[in-house]
């Protein structure tokens, strides 16, 4: 299983994958979902969707640009920088905030 936040087709996601590589749950993307994602994602099987996955969104592309993947034990398996420092100050920054800060999982 891993994590994956994905933007640019809608509303931006965080996707659980399954160990085939299909999205088993979709959540959308808000700061407390982002901040859980980035600091501690607990254990992946306990992340429930708020976002209906059907048909082609099995296909993670279908939920737009890769923003950064990581394994369920943390690890970052694939990033792109620009469009991860663009959602931080999307999400965060322009609000004053930072991901890893108290105020930022209370929005």
């Amino acid at each position: 299983m891993n994590a994956e936040w994905r933007a640019g087709h809608g509303a931006d996601a965080v996707l659980i994958r399954d160990d085939s590589g299909a999205v088993r749950e979709a959540v959308e993307a808000n700061p407390k979902v982002l901040t859980r994602f980035l600091t501690n994602m607990g254990d992946l099987s306990t992340w429930k969707g708020n976002l209906q996955v059907v048909g082609n969104e099995h296909n993670p592309e279908a939920w737009g640009q890769l923003v950064i993947a990581r394994a369920a034990t943390g690890e970052v398996l694939n990033m792109d920088p620009e469009r991860y420092w663009d959602g931080i100050y999307s999400w965060y920054r322009s609000r004053g905030v930072d991901y890893d800060s108290d105020r930022a999982a209370s929005n």
